[in-house]
Formats: structure tokens, C-alpha cells, sequence
């Protein structure tokens, strides 16, 4: 499939001569996953380096592939550039250049299988090059090369488009939490509050069973409020759950369950209706606070942790010891409720194109 083959090698690293030249040097860092296209070179070399290296000059539309640490990683190349001894290059290619690479691609994918799990770190040369594969009329290969190739491009910006939305979300959030950013109309400043007198905890059970174990939540970081049984296979609620209590789209909800980056658990907004474990703390709002925006306030990490930090206390096997009304005794600020609403719905707004874009983003790649 190609009429040249070239290998790469690593200049000395202590000769300044050698580096900080035009000639581009892929390590095989410079290559991302799952990509064919891309390759942004953070280092250059000279020409006397290459001189009094085992490095090559590859000509431009050539292929990179690594085949030692990082195996399973390929570059289309459309510039001329040297390499690591981690790639092998395919030159003056036979067949379509995009083809090839998606091709290359998923066969690597294939020998990555075999790789893992094993003492061996990658694949030779000869082991690269005597492998089958089979390949169209060149008319086809392109319209193959062409088609995975405006898959990429499409999956490359919808990621461009869900980053830049999760980074307006975070600078929103700093703007917030800074009082720089107000709505028209309300220039009062925050008011520090203890929760415990803006809040009401819930106390509504489901001593009825109005409920049944198909209608038991569990609460994720990742995922918020999910049925359990739909988003971990089954039911880890006992026979009686008269006790659980009910939860309805808007309670603040606090799981008192250690996760990493998050030891004294975490706050979440209750987005569906139903029951959850008694070992839950439940909380509703008032005509002072909207419990989304507590939840809002408190969706990073290191907020919840540095709010519940002065108030859990841990027990044996590292168990937090809090009480539903303990949760409550910190102080937050609020600005006035009619604000908080304003403040969550744009935050709720900004939230469902980060789901769009993430949605767009998994489909495009399940395509491929």
C-alpha cells in the first residue's frame, strides 16, 4: 500500500543545536486518540539534527503510526515531519489517503486487543507490515475516505461547541457566585443567610405506599435524580418502604454518602417525582429561597465541600454523622428570590444545550 517506509529516532535532547528549529517532530503524545486528523507539532528540530539522528524527513500526506507505546494512534500528515522512535511511516501511498488511514485505524484497533493485557508494549515493523487487508477500486476508497472524514469534521464541532458552552457555563457560575453579574432591576446586595431558617425540610413519607420500588430514586453526581431499577439494573430498596420519603421536581436533595472530591456527599436538585432512601436529606423552598438555586450554588464540589466541611463530623467506617437540621447550619449568600428564579432558569437554559450538544456529540460518534 505504500511505495516507502520510514522510521524516527530522538535527537539528543542536551545539543541546543538540534532543537528549537523549523522541521517538525511528532512525539507520540502530539497524536489524539480516536483521531485521524489534527496533528499540531509542539516541538521542532533542525537540520543537523537530523543529520546525526536516526530520525528521517517523512514527505507531506504520509502516515503516522505508532507502533510502541501509544499503539493504536495514526495521523494523516500534510506536512512534511520527522518522528520519535515510537512510528512507523507509511510513504507514497497506493491507495487513498483518508481511506487508508480509517482503515489502518480500526484494523490497530483490532490488534490493540491482543496488546493489552500482555508484556508486550506495541507491534514491529514486520508485524505491522505483513498484516491483510482489503481494500475497494480507488473510486469507492475515496468516497469511503471522504464520508469518515466529514463525520470527523462534524464530530469536531459539536466537542468545539459543547466546550465552549461548558466554559460559558463556568464563567456564568464565577460571575454569580462574584455578584458581578446582575439581572436588570436588582441591585441589592446578597444577604447572608443560615439555611436552616430560609429552607423547610420535608418530612412527607411514603407511609401509604402510594409509591412502590419501581418509583425508588437514587441521586448521582453525574446523572442528578434517576429511577433506580432504569439506571442500575434493579431495586436495592428492603420490602418495607413506607419510610422513604417523597421527593418532587424542585427539593434540594443532600446524600450524606462520601464520594471522591466530595466527603461529606452532595447537594442535588430533585428533577422527578418519587421515593428515596430514609439516609436522604430532603428540603423544600420557601418564600425566601428557591432550593434549585441552593443547589445551584452548591453544584461544584468544592463548594458543597467547603460548606459542609464546619458541620459533618465522621464516625466508624468513615460514616457521616449529620442530621437532616444539621445540613442547614451553614451560611450562604442569596440575592432576592425573585432573582434566584432569574438566575436558575438561565442556568437551567445554558444546561440543556450542554445536553444538546452532548446528545449531537454521541450520535455523530455512534454513526461512525
Amino acid at each position: 500500500m505504500a511505495s516507502k517506509t520510514y522510521g524516527g529516532g530522538t535527537p539528543t535532547t542536551s545539543n541546543d543545536e538540534f532543537w528549537n528549529g523549523t522541521i517538525p517532530w511528532i512525539q507520540s503524545s502530539d497524536l489524539i486518540e480516536h483521531q485521524v486528523f489534527g496533528v499540531h507539532p509542539r516541538k521542532y528540530i533542525t537540520k543537523l539534527a537530523v543529520m546525526n539522528s536516526a530520525t528521517k524527513i517523512v514527505p507531506e500526506n504520509a502516515l503516522a503510526i505508532i507502533t510502541r507505546v501509544g499503539v493504536g494512534k495514526l495521523a494523516v500528515m500534510p506536512f512534511s515531519y520527522t518522528t520519535s522512535q515510537d512510528f512507523l511511516s507509511l510513504s507514497e501511498l497506493k491507495t487513498d489517503v483518508k481511506f487508508t488511514a480509517y482503515l489502518l485505524y480500526k484494523k490497530l484497533q483490532c490488534e490493540l486487543i491482543f496488546v493489552q493485557g500482555t508484556s508486550i508494549k506495541g507491534i514491529t515493523k514486520d508485524e505491522l507490515l505483513s498484516k491483510i487487508v482489503f481494500v475497494p477500486e480507488r473510486k469507492e476508497q475515496e468516497a469511503i475516505g471522504a464520508f469518515f472524514a466529514n463525520l470527523d469534521r462534524l464530530i469536531t464541532l459539536h466537542q468545539r461547541k459543547l466546550d465552549k458552552t461548558k466554559k460559558l457555563k463556568k464563567a456564568f457560575l464565577n460571575l454569580i457566585f462574584s455578584q458581578k453579574l446582575r439581572f436588570y432591576g436588582f441591585e441589592d446586595k446578597w444577604k447572608k443567610e443560615k439555611l436552616k431558617n430560609v429552607l423547610k425540610i420535608s418530612n412527607e413519607r411514603n407511609k401509604n405506599n402510594l409509591f412502590s420500588k419501581n418509583d425508588v430514586i437514587s441521586v448521582s453526581r453525574e446523572a442528578g435524580t434517576v429511577n433506580q431499577i432504569e439506571y442500575q439494573g434493579r431495586s436495592f430498596a428492603g420490602n418495607d418502604i413506607s419510610n422513604y420519603k417523597v421527593i418532587k421536581p424542585g427539593d434540594l436533595i443532600y446524600t450524606k454518602s462520601p464520594l471522591k472530591d466530595a466527603p461529606y456527599g452532595i447537594f442535588q436538585e430533585a428533577t422527578i417525582i418519587g421515593i428515596v432512601s430514609p439516609l436522604y436529606a430532603v428540603y423544600k423552598s420557601t418564600d425566601r429561597v428557591f432550593a434549585p438555586f441552593v443547589a445551584m450554588l452548591l453544584k461544584n464540589d468544592s463548594n458543597s465541600t467547603q460548606y459542609l466541611s464546619p458541620l459533618v463530623s465522621k464516625g466508624a467506617k468513615n460514616t457521616i454523622n449529620i442530621s437532616d437540621a444539621g445540613a442547614l447550619d451553614g451560611n450562604l449568600f442569596f440575592p432576592k428570590i425573585e432573582e434566584q428564579k432569574k438566575f436558575y432558569l438561565l442556568y437551567t437554559k445554558i444546561n440543556k444545550t450542554i445536553i444538546f450538544h452532548q446528545k449531537k456529540l454521541d450520535n455523530l460518534k455512534d454513526l461512525k
